[in-house]
Protein backbone atom coordinates (compact mmCIF):
# COMPACT_ATOMS: atom_id res chain seq x y z
CA UNK A 1 0.00 0.00 0.00
CA UNK A 2 1.46 3.43 -0.59
CA UNK A 3 1.37 5.02 2.38
CA UNK A 4 1.73 8.42 0.85
CA UNK A 5 -1.30 8.32 -0.66
CA UNK A 6 -3.36 6.33 2.59
CA UNK A 7 -4.73 8.73 4.03
CA UNK A 8 -4.84 9.11 7.86
CA UNK A 9 -8.61 9.42 9.16
CA UNK A 10 -9.03 6.07 7.33
CA UNK A 11 -7.36 4.66 10.14
CA UNK A 12 -9.39 6.38 12.77
CA UNK A 13 -12.80 6.64 10.61
CA UNK A 14 -12.50 3.29 8.65
CA UNK A 15 -10.25 0.98 10.58
CA UNK A 16 -12.82 -1.68 10.12
CA UNK A 17 -13.00 -1.40 6.46
CA UNK A 18 -9.11 -1.58 6.27
CA UNK A 19 -8.81 -4.16 8.43
CA UNK A 20 -10.83 -6.36 6.59
CA UNK A 21 -9.10 -6.10 3.31
CA UNK A 22 -5.52 -7.15 4.83
CA UNK A 23 -6.96 -8.74 8.28
CA UNK A 24 -6.01 -12.02 6.25
CA UNK A 25 -2.09 -11.25 6.85
CA UNK A 26 -2.56 -10.63 10.49
CA UNK A 27 -4.50 -13.86 11.03
CA UNK A 28 -1.91 -16.01 9.15
CA UNK A 29 0.70 -14.11 12.07
CA UNK A 30 -1.49 -14.80 15.12
CA UNK A 31 -1.78 -18.15 14.50
CA UNK A 32 2.16 -18.44 15.67
CA UNK A 33 0.96 -16.92 18.96
CA UNK A 34 -0.75 -17.31 22.27
CA UNK A 35 -4.34 -18.27 21.13
CA UNK A 36 -5.58 -16.15 24.19
CA UNK A 37 -4.82 -13.29 24.01
CA UNK A 38 -6.98 -10.57 23.01
CA UNK A 39 -8.55 -9.69 19.61
CA UNK A 40 -9.66 -6.90 19.08
CA UNK A 41 -7.95 -3.94 17.46
CA UNK A 42 -6.64 -1.31 19.27
CA UNK A 43 -6.10 2.22 19.25
CA UNK A 44 -5.45 3.86 23.03
CA UNK A 45 -4.06 2.93 26.20
CA UNK A 46 -3.04 4.92 28.94
CA UNK A 47 -1.28 4.08 32.01
CA UNK A 48 -2.15 5.98 35.43
CA UNK A 49 0.39 4.40 37.53
CA UNK A 50 3.45 1.03 36.29
CA UNK A 51 0.33 -1.42 37.28
CA UNK A 52 -2.84 0.35 36.21
CA UNK A 53 -3.79 0.68 32.93
CA UNK A 54 -6.79 0.65 30.23
CA UNK A 55 -6.65 0.42 26.62
CA UNK A 56 -9.91 0.60 23.77
CA UNK A 57 -10.33 -0.28 20.34
CA UNK A 58 -12.45 -1.73 17.86
CA UNK A 59 -16.46 -2.47 18.38
CA UNK A 60 -16.24 -0.83 21.71
CA UNK A 61 -13.67 -2.94 23.11
CA UNK A 62 -12.33 -1.95 26.99
CA UNK A 63 -9.61 -3.64 28.69
CA UNK A 64 -8.03 -3.26 32.25
CA UNK A 65 -4.36 -4.24 33.65
CA UNK A 66 -3.76 -4.24 37.49
CA UNK A 67 0.14 -5.93 36.53
CA UNK A 68 1.75 -3.08 33.62
CA UNK A 69 0.16 -4.91 30.68
CA UNK A 70 0.91 -8.46 31.29
CA UNK A 71 -2.88 -9.85 31.63
CA UNK A 72 -6.02 -8.11 30.89
CA UNK A 73 -9.56 -8.11 31.88
CA UNK A 74 -12.61 -7.32 29.64
CA UNK A 75 -14.71 -3.77 30.57
CA UNK A 76 -18.52 -3.59 29.01
CA UNK A 77 -18.70 -0.06 28.38
CA UNK A 78 -22.50 -0.64 26.72
CA UNK A 79 -21.26 0.11 23.54
CA UNK A 80 -20.18 -1.21 19.82
CA UNK A 81 -18.73 1.79 18.31
CA UNK A 82 -14.73 2.02 17.59
CA UNK A 83 -13.31 3.84 21.11
CA UNK A 84 -10.40 6.53 20.21
CA UNK A 85 -9.09 7.67 23.75
CA UNK A 86 -8.68 7.08 26.93
CA UNK A 87 -7.74 9.48 29.86
CA UNK A 88 -7.34 8.73 34.01
CA UNK A 89 -6.72 11.07 36.43
CA UNK A 90 -6.86 8.51 39.06
CA UNK A 91 -7.04 4.79 39.69
CA UNK A 92 -11.03 4.98 39.56
CA UNK A 93 -12.12 8.13 37.46
CA UNK A 94 -11.71 7.99 33.59
CA UNK A 95 -12.97 9.05 30.20
CA UNK A 96 -12.89 7.31 27.04
CA UNK A 97 -13.83 8.96 23.46
CA UNK A 98 -15.06 7.63 20.10
CA UNK A 99 -16.84 7.65 17.17
CA UNK A 100 -19.65 10.15 16.43
CA UNK A 101 -19.12 12.00 19.36
CA UNK A 102 -18.95 9.49 22.27
CA UNK A 103 -17.45 10.35 25.38
CA UNK A 104 -17.60 7.58 28.40
CA UNK A 105 -16.98 8.15 31.89
CA UNK A 106 -16.30 5.94 35.09
CA UNK A 107 -15.86 7.21 38.76
CA UNK A 108 -15.30 3.52 39.85
CA UNK A 109 -12.23 2.04 37.92
CA UNK A 110 -13.92 0.86 34.64
CA UNK A 111 -16.61 -1.69 36.28
CA UNK A 112 -19.60 0.83 35.15
CA UNK A 113 -19.14 3.43 32.20
CA UNK A 114 -21.95 6.10 31.47
CA UNK A 115 -22.36 8.04 28.65
CA UNK A 116 -21.61 11.96 29.04
CA UNK A 117 -23.26 14.41 26.50
CA UNK A 118 -20.82 15.77 24.19
CA UNK A 119 -23.10 18.26 22.01
CA UNK A 120 -21.36 16.93 18.60
CA UNK A 121 -21.69 13.68 16.52
CA UNK A 122 -18.35 14.11 15.08
CA UNK A 123 -15.80 11.42 16.46
CA UNK A 124 -13.68 12.22 19.17
CA UNK A 125 -10.19 11.04 18.24
CA UNK A 126 -8.48 11.75 21.57
CA UNK A 127 -8.94 13.77 24.79
CA UNK A 128 -7.00 14.67 28.32
CA UNK A 129 -8.08 15.77 31.42
CA UNK A 130 -6.01 18.04 33.76
CA UNK A 131 -7.45 17.19 37.16
CA UNK A 132 -11.45 15.73 38.10
CA UNK A 133 -12.84 18.76 36.65
CA UNK A 134 -10.93 20.24 33.64
CA UNK A 135 -10.75 18.60 30.46
CA UNK A 136 -10.69 18.67 26.51
CA UNK A 137 -11.53 16.56 23.14
CA UNK A 138 -10.53 17.06 19.83
CA UNK A 139 -11.62 15.11 16.42
CA UNK A 140 -12.78 15.29 12.88
CA UNK A 141 -13.54 18.76 11.11
CA UNK A 142 -11.88 21.12 13.66
CA UNK A 143 -13.68 19.97 16.67
CA UNK A 144 -12.35 21.25 19.76
CA UNK A 145 -14.64 20.36 23.19
CA UNK A 146 -13.73 22.12 27.08
CA UNK A 147 -15.40 20.93 29.76
CA UNK A 148 -14.69 22.32 33.26
CA UNK A 149 -17.11 20.00 35.63
CA UNK A 150 -15.73 16.64 34.12
CA UNK A 151 -17.66 16.16 31.40
CA UNK A 152 -21.24 17.27 32.80
CA UNK A 153 -21.27 19.53 30.18
CA UNK A 154 -18.89 19.94 27.00
CA UNK A 155 -18.50 23.44 25.67
CA UNK A 156 -17.25 24.37 21.76
CA UNK A 157 -14.31 26.07 21.22
CA UNK A 158 -13.73 25.13 17.67
CA UNK A 159 -11.39 27.61 15.77
CA UNK A 160 -13.28 27.35 12.63
CA UNK A 161 -11.10 25.54 10.51
CA UNK A 162 -11.66 22.32 9.03
CA UNK A 163 -8.99 20.20 9.99
CA UNK A 164 -8.76 16.90 11.65
CA UNK A 165 -7.43 17.02 14.82
CA UNK A 166 -5.94 14.25 16.43
CA UNK A 167 -3.75 14.47 19.57
CA UNK A 168 -3.55 17.12 22.60
CA UNK A 169 -1.47 17.59 25.32
CA UNK A 170 -2.21 20.27 28.44
CA UNK A 171 -0.34 20.75 31.14
CA UNK A 172 -0.52 21.96 34.81
CA UNK A 173 -0.42 25.60 33.87
CA UNK A 174 -3.15 25.90 31.71
CA UNK A 175 -1.16 25.52 28.13
CA UNK A 176 -2.61 23.47 25.47
CA UNK A 177 -1.26 21.91 22.43
CA UNK A 178 -3.32 20.22 19.30
CA UNK A 179 -1.97 18.59 16.77
CA UNK A 180 -3.56 17.54 13.58
CA UNK A 181 -4.10 17.71 9.84
CA UNK A 182 -1.94 19.84 7.31
CA UNK A 183 0.86 20.90 9.88
CA UNK A 184 -2.02 22.22 11.98
CA UNK A 185 -0.20 23.38 15.48
CA UNK A 186 -3.23 25.19 18.30
CA UNK A 187 -1.62 26.77 21.25
CA UNK A 188 -3.54 27.72 24.33
CA UNK A 189 -2.53 29.43 27.13
CA UNK A 190 -5.90 29.44 29.22
CA UNK A 191 -7.15 26.06 29.36
CA UNK A 192 -8.16 25.60 25.39
CA UNK A 193 -10.78 28.56 25.72
CA UNK A 194 -8.66 30.67 23.17
CA UNK A 195 -7.05 28.92 20.89
CA UNK A 196 -4.02 30.06 18.18
CA UNK A 197 -2.70 28.45 15.23
CA UNK A 198 1.22 28.35 15.19
CA UNK A 199 3.67 28.26 12.44
CA UNK A 200 5.38 24.69 11.25
CA UNK A 201 6.22 24.59 8.18
CA UNK A 202 5.23 21.70 6.89
CA UNK A 203 1.78 19.96 5.43
CA UNK A 204 2.59 16.81 6.82
CA UNK A 205 -0.54 15.42 9.24
CA UNK A 206 0.37 15.19 12.62
CA UNK A 207 -1.02 12.51 14.35
CA UNK A 208 0.89 11.97 18.17
CA UNK A 209 2.00 14.72 20.85
CA UNK A 210 4.02 14.18 23.96
CA UNK A 211 5.71 16.56 26.36
CA UNK A 212 8.43 15.65 28.35
CA UNK A 213 7.99 18.66 30.27
CA UNK A 214 6.89 22.06 30.14
CA UNK A 215 8.91 23.50 27.24
CA UNK A 216 10.17 19.98 25.41
CA UNK A 217 7.65 18.81 22.95
CA UNK A 218 7.48 16.48 20.00
CA UNK A 219 4.74 15.86 17.24
CA UNK A 220 4.94 12.98 14.73
CA UNK A 221 3.21 11.87 11.84
CA UNK A 222 2.84 11.26 8.19
CA UNK A 223 5.87 9.96 6.01
CA UNK A 224 8.00 9.94 9.90
CA UNK A 225 7.54 13.44 10.20
CA UNK A 226 8.96 14.38 13.55
CA UNK A 227 8.86 18.10 14.84
CA UNK A 228 10.36 19.45 18.02
CA UNK A 229 9.37 22.29 19.94
CA UNK A 230 11.41 23.92 23.35
CA UNK A 231 9.48 26.49 24.33
CA UNK A 232 5.98 24.60 25.20
CA UNK A 233 4.67 24.44 22.00
CA UNK A 234 4.76 27.87 20.56
CA UNK A 235 7.43 27.07 17.41
CA UNK A 236 8.27 23.82 15.99
CA UNK A 237 11.59 22.86 14.40
CA UNK A 238 11.64 19.92 12.05
CA UNK A 239 13.59 16.52 13.26
CA UNK A 240 15.32 14.52 10.48
CA UNK A 241 13.53 11.14 11.12
CA UNK A 242 15.19 8.21 10.66
CA UNK A 243 11.77 6.09 9.16
CA UNK A 244 9.61 7.85 6.66
CA UNK A 245 7.05 5.50 7.28
CA UNK A 246 3.48 7.25 9.35
CA UNK A 247 4.13 7.34 13.17
CA UNK A 248 0.53 7.39 14.75
CA UNK A 249 1.67 8.10 18.37
CA UNK A 250 4.42 9.63 20.22
CA UNK A 251 5.37 9.14 24.22
CA UNK A 252 8.21 11.35 26.67
CA UNK A 253 8.83 10.80 30.22
CA UNK A 254 11.71 12.11 31.20
CA UNK A 255 14.85 11.36 29.37
CA UNK A 256 12.94 8.31 27.71
CA UNK A 257 10.75 8.51 24.54
CA UNK A 258 8.87 5.96 22.65
CA UNK A 259 7.89 6.87 19.13
CA UNK A 260 5.21 4.02 17.43
CA UNK A 261 3.69 3.48 14.33
CA UNK A 262 3.05 1.54 10.87
CA UNK A 263 4.39 -1.21 9.28
CA UNK A 264 5.90 -2.34 12.71
CA UNK A 265 8.45 0.23 13.12
CA UNK A 266 9.17 1.59 16.81
CA UNK A 267 11.49 4.73 17.61
CA UNK A 268 13.40 5.66 21.08
CA UNK A 269 14.74 8.25 22.37
CA UNK A 270 17.29 7.77 25.66
CA UNK A 271 17.51 12.22 25.56
CA UNK A 272 13.67 13.33 26.42
CA UNK A 273 12.96 13.10 22.19
CA UNK A 274 15.91 15.26 20.74
CA UNK A 275 17.25 12.52 18.90
CA UNK A 276 15.59 9.01 17.92
CA UNK A 277 16.40 5.90 16.37
CA UNK A 278 14.77 3.17 15.18
CA UNK A 279 14.55 -0.21 17.41
CA UNK A 280 15.68 -3.59 15.73
CA UNK A 281 12.11 -5.84 16.27
CA UNK A 282 11.29 -9.30 15.03
CA UNK A 283 10.23 -9.27 11.41
CA UNK A 284 6.69 -10.46 12.09
CA UNK A 285 6.23 -6.96 13.79
CA UNK A 286 6.06 -5.42 10.39
CA UNK A 287 2.10 -6.48 9.86
CA UNK A 288 1.02 -4.53 12.70
CA UNK A 289 -0.01 -1.04 12.83
CA UNK A 290 0.54 0.69 16.91
CA UNK A 291 -1.31 3.54 17.64
CA UNK A 292 -1.84 3.34 21.27
CA UNK A 293 1.67 4.48 23.26
CA UNK A 294 1.92 5.13 27.20
CA UNK A 295 3.92 5.88 29.36
CA UNK A 296 4.17 6.02 33.40
CA UNK A 297 7.16 6.93 35.52
CA UNK A 298 9.77 4.27 35.75
CA UNK A 299 9.28 4.45 32.75
CA UNK A 300 7.18 1.79 32.18
CA UNK A 301 5.45 1.65 29.01
CA UNK A 302 2.82 -0.05 26.88
CA UNK A 303 2.36 0.16 23.25
CA UNK A 304 -1.04 -1.77 21.74
CA UNK A 305 -2.06 -1.67 18.21
CA UNK A 306 -3.67 -4.25 15.11
CA UNK A 307 -4.90 -7.75 15.96
CA UNK A 308 -4.82 -7.18 19.64
CA UNK A 309 -1.16 -6.46 19.77
CA UNK A 310 -0.12 -5.27 22.97
CA UNK A 311 3.86 -4.89 24.04
CA UNK A 312 5.05 -3.63 26.86
CA UNK A 313 8.66 -1.36 27.49
CA UNK A 314 10.77 -0.69 30.73
CA UNK A 315 13.33 1.54 30.76
CA UNK A 316 15.08 2.03 27.09
CA UNK A 317 13.73 -2.51 26.03
CA UNK A 318 10.55 -3.24 24.24
CA UNK A 319 9.67 -7.12 25.60
CA UNK A 320 9.08 -8.69 22.49
CA UNK A 321 9.72 -12.48 23.30
CA UNK A 322 5.57 -12.32 25.23
CA UNK A 323 4.36 -11.69 21.81
CA UNK A 324 6.64 -12.93 19.50
CA UNK A 325 8.64 -16.43 21.03
CA UNK A 326 12.02 -16.69 19.41
CA UNK A 327 11.72 -20.05 16.77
Amino acid sequence: MNRRVFQPWRLWVGVVAFIGVVGGVWSESARAQDGTRIRDHLYAVHLFNENEGWVVGSFGAIYHTKDGGKSWEKQDGGVIEPLYGVRFIDANEGWISGKSGLILHTTDGGAKWEKQVSGTTHHLFNLTFLDKQRGLAVGDYGTVLQTADGGKTWQDRSPGEDVFLYAVAMSPSGKVVIAGERGTILFSEDGGTTLQKQETGTEATFLGLSFADESSGCVVGMDGTIMQSADGGRTWKAYESPVQTALYNVALDGQTGWAVGDEGVILNSTDGGKNWTLVDAPEELALYWMMGLSLAPGPHGVITGSNGLVLTADGNKVDFEARFKKR
